[in-house]
């Protein structure tokens, strides 16, 4: 690959995604990317000071792309809050097959080291996407029995362990022959049923 004209900045991110999806955030470092997108080994200086720079940028914009991605899955799936927050959490899995350096960069700990204002900002915006989904899901009558925050926790946590389980099992054999996001979706209406019709009445 390389570089000729146009948006060195988003060159590099988009360079720097396939390199974390093929070999990881280890194999990822700027003056290999500048060598092979074509330009010098000091040009990434100018958009990101170092790898953590580099990593938190990308995480921004996976945050960004997940919520939108999140978003439309609920938007097609209708009015219903419970049939929603369903296709919301699917969606979580199918992105994480669909877009691996991004997810990876998501959850990556060592980017929320020294996160960025926006950053910061891109991950509550997430947060608050995904919660006030779970909260119109539970008014509906999703578990209506427990409280919110402990409905956003165990879906959030299935939704995002089990794309964390395929990333890194996958390569182990565990899933061999396995239609993962299959899988993933039933695991997902297990936690979320597909509609509000199918939740049970409060106090049973």
């Amino acid at each position: 690959m390389t570089y000729h004209h146009g948006n060195l900045r988003q060159t590099l991110l988009d360079h720097a995604a396939e390199i974390i999806a093929e070999d990881g955030i280890e194999g990822l470092s700027l003056r290999a990317l500048a060598r092979e997108i074509g330009v010098s080994h000091s040009a990434p200086a100018r958009h990101f000071k170092d790898k953590q720079a580099l990593l938190a940028a990308l995480a921004t914009e996976a945050h960004e792309k997940l919520t939108r991605f999140i978003n439309k899955a609920a938007n097609d799936a209708g009015d219903d809050p419970v049939a929603r927050y369903n296709a919301m959490g699917k969606a979580t899995i199918r992105f994480s097959l669909d877009q691996p350096a991004y997810f990876k960069a998501v959850q990556n700990p060592e980017v929320y080291q020294r996160a960025s204002e926006e950053l910061r900002s891109a991950h509550e915006a997430y947060l608050e996407t995904v919660k006030e989904a779970a909260a119109a899901a539970h008014e509906a009558g999703w578990n209506s029995d427990e409280e919110t925050m402990t409905l956003f926790t165990f879906s959030t946590a299935a939704a995002h362990g089990t794309a964390i389980l395929f990333s890194r099992m996958f390569q182990t054999g565990t899933f061999t022959n396995t239609d993962l996001l299959a899988l993933g979706e039933k695991v997902i209406d297990l936690v979320v049923p597909p509609h509000s019709s199918l939740c049970k009445p409060k106090g049973e």
